[in-house]
């Protein structure tokens, strides 16, 4: 029986010898582990549906216990995080937040839009993409049931956050923080995500 979702690849991974698992972010059912055959090959039809950030339209067929992607329409790949250092960073760490805090089998709309808007942002909009991940970063603790309004939070760092949060998209490129501010904020609210046993190990780039 085949399936058709629209999802984010999460993860790639590779597997036996040409193929890959995917982890894929669906809104109605949530995580999903699936097996993509023979992507290795540079003739593939699925190679690029086999890559983080990618935002696609799968098709899939139960197999022995994993789903099989028979078929991918890519509708955005993000290019732009592919080739600048701080919009790939800010994706990686949107993609690996979602894997952490979502499950398999338990609709993760709200999450998915989350990270899809950050996604866009980060590869189009016209802020520096930390703030979008900030931003992205502040919705998820709140979806997971961690307001960061509820604990003593520094003066720069709590305006930061506020006003990534609510700034819209024209405001957000009009904010006026430097990258060493953006980072600050970002590193703070990930001291919550490990409150909450999610470390995200992107991070740890932004310390270097």
């Amino acid at each position: 029986m085949l399936k058709t979702v629209k999802a984010i690849c999460l993860n790639a991974t590779d597997y036996r010898e040409s193929d890959k698992l995917l982890v894929l972010l669906c809104p109605e059912i949530g995580k999903l582990v699936s097996r993509i055959r023979s992507v290795k090959s540079p003739k593939s039809k699925l190679k690029a549906g086999a890559s983080p950030n990618c935002y696609a339209e799968y098709t899939l067929q139960k197999g022995s216990g994993l789903y099989v992607v028979t078929g991918v329409e890519v509708i955005d790949q993000f290019f732009n995080t592919w080739v600048d250092p701080e919009k790939n960073l800010a994706a990686a760490a949107v993609t690996e937040a979602l894997e952490l805090f979502t499950t398999e089998g338990v609709e993760a709309e709200k999450e998915f839009m989350s990270g899809l808007k950050a996604l866009f942002g980060i590869n189009y909009g016209e802020a520096h993409p930390y703030i979008y991940l900030l931003r992205f970063m502040t919705g998820l603790l709140r979806e997971i049931g961690t307001d960061p309004d509820t604990f003593v939070i520094p003066g720069h760092v709590g305006s930061l956050i506020s006003a990534a949060e609510h700034a819209d998209e024209e405001e957000l490129a009009c904010l006026d923080f430097s990258r060493a501010e953006l980072v600050a904020a970002i590193l703070w609210l990930e001291r919550l995500f490990k409150r909450e046993g999610g470390e995200l190990k992107t991070l740890k780039l932004l310390k270097g």
